[in-house]
């Protein structure tokens, strides 16, 4: 994606030569970015700042150099997969989600013009020309007249208060409705914004928050006239309070996040306990790795010698090109393509960790999701410290969701941790499936230590296909096979049964079972568990 400087030509001719990557191509270009939720962490921040300064640097062995990186970006994704992460979702205008067509005459359509498309391609195309000059010319106006487009305060008032009602942080959201309704009326050769104009504006904008709180065209001309409502009433009382807003989240369930004052606060008092103590089942032996050298598979990491190159890019080693270039050279040094050498970089293994978490109805109470939520934190600061990779899955109703994609940058995600709910049935096969997908993948990569840490209070009630028990112990048995460490947590004493098959799954799994039913703050007790099973990994 970023390009890199042809360290070769530098060597043999003294001279910069940029060897363009996706940014460079990209300038004054559009950039499509398939599964861009699925990004690494420093992919996404080379975008970021890409996008944000419309330049690309690349800097390799004391070499600079700067060009032009200007684009408009077009990323598409599949929520079930990942959320996108808040920083590259702040910068993106416009959120769109597309639905499956369910309407059987426009399916038939469907495949009559994908019919007559391969039967006569050019032909197809003349069919349509005349309405593509017709959007053609309307851009085209629109252009023009962009400038000339005026929206009244009111409307800019009422923009202000969505944003505010959808809990937006920042002002970008604003300032994207406002520039999107402009240019919609634009589009409609209209000089002045109207209600209609703000409310397509905003569903764009806004798309991926409306989506996550069911919200519908005809629910945000809803909000818009309560918002204006609102704002009549409060320039004819302006002494008065401000009215609650309107928009109240109708979703069932109970947050994680608990913040009323009736409410017990999340418990994070210290609490000194014996890690060995909490131990209650010690699991298979596997082999340690956590910490030790491992092969780099970036440009990261330490220089610890050099190979042969396979490819024709890598991360050249000067200093061994230049030897061995010195022996096969007679007076001045001269390069030749077979001196070239690539470094091999080493760095100390860190941990990929799945938290597998039981958000079903079975932790339908303040006290128990008070304490999932003190873990929860507990274990990303945890992480953060570390810097380990961590991916959190939820399991709850008939599926399994990933509120946290795998990430180095775990607390950037605090919006999904305040926003997860409970309620619904236990699906534990489906977590313990999705989060072993996960792991099996850092398995292959062979870069990370694969981790896994189910917390639940072990009362599976739905499966994927032998049933919730069968179905949960056959994919222990899957993690125990691909040797991935398994830790089981539980925190519930008042459930006989869930103990019981918690280590029932730790067993199957070859994995350690931890108890921590007994103690007020499980949070701080799971943070150090974790910090004593890096020891053993």
């Amino acid at each position: 994606m970023v390009g890199s400087i042809n360290i070769e030509m530098a060597l043999k001719e003294g001279l910069k030569s940029l060897e363009p990557g996706i940014l460079a191509e990209a300038n004054r270009n559009i950039l499509y970015v398939d599964e861009i939720n699925l990004l690494d962490d420093n992919l996404v921040d080379v975008l970021l700042d890409a996008a944000a300064y419309g330049i690309n640097i690349v800097e390799r062995e004391g070499v600079s150099i700067t060009h032009p990186s200007n684009f408009i970006l077009v990323g598409t994704m599949n929520p079930a997969e990942g959320e996108l992460r808040p920083q590259l979702s702040d910068r993106i205008g416009l959120h769109i989600s597309v639905s499956s067509i369910m309407d059987l005459e426009d399916r038939v359509k469907i495949m009559e013009r994908r019919e007559e498309f391969e039967n006569n391609p050019k032909r197809f195309r003349e069919k349509f020309t005349d309405k593509q000059d017709e959007i053609q010319h309307k851009i085209i106006k629109a252009r023009q007249i962009l400038g000339e487009v005026i929206i009244s305060r009111d409307l800019m008032e009422v923009i202000a208060r969505i944003c505010v009602d959808m809990g937006v942080d920042g002002h970008r959201a604003d300032i994207a409705i406002l520039k999107t309704a402009k240019t919609i009326a634009a589009y409609e050769n209209e000089h002045a914004v109207n209600q209609d104009h703000v409310s397509e504006a905003a569903l764009l904008v806004l798309g991926e928050r409306f989506q996550k709180t069911s919200y519908d065209q005809n629910k945000i001309k809803k909000m818009m006239e309560q918002a204006e409502s609102e704002l009549s009433q409060k320039k004819k009382q302006e002494n008065k309070k401000k009215l609650p807003s309107p928009a109240g989240d109708k979703k069932r369930g109970m947050k994680l996040k608990t913040l009323e004052k009736e409410e017990q606060p999340v418990e994070e008092d210290y609490e000194e306990a014996d890690i060995k103590k909490l131990l209650k089942m010690k699991g298979k032996k596997i082999k340690r790795l956590y910490g030790k050298r491992v092969d780099s598979k970036t440009q990261k990491g330490k220089y610890i010698k050099s190979k042969l190159p396979k490819g024709s890019y890598g991360d050249i080693a000067i200093d061994a090109t230049l030897r061995a270039a010195a022996l096969g050279s007679k007076g001045s040094i001269k390069v030749d393509g077979g001196d070239i050498r690539h470094k091999v970089r080493k760095h100390g293994a860190k941990a990929s960790v799945v938290l597998v978490v039981d958000i079903s109805g079975s932790m339908f109470s303040e006290r128990k999701a008070n304490r999932v939520k003190g873990i929860l934190i507990k274990l990303i600061e945890d992480i953060n410290r570390h810097q380990d990779k961590l991916s959190v899955v939820g399991f709850k109703g008939e599926e399994a969701e990933i509120i946290i994609p795998t990430t180095r940058r775990a607390s950037s995600f605090q919006e999904q941790l305040d926003n997860i709910r409970v309620g619904g049935t236990t699906p534990l096969a489906s977590g313990l499936k999705k989060g072993f997908e996960i792991l099996k993948k850092e398995k292959i990569r062979d870069e990370y230590v694969p981790m896994i840490i189910i917390l639940s209070d072990g009362m599976p009630n739905v499966g994927i296909k032998d049933g919730p028990v069968l179905d949960a112990l056959k994919i222990a048995g899957d993690l125990k096979e691909k040797e991935i460490r398994t830790i089981v947590v539980n925190f519930e004493k008042t459930v006989k049964y869930g103990h019981e098959f918690n280590m029932d799954l730790a067993l199957a799994a070859g994995g350690r079972y931890y108890d921590v039913e007994d103690l007020k703050n499980p949070g701080a007790a799971v943070s150090r568990i974790l910090d004593y099973e890096r020891t053993l990994l």
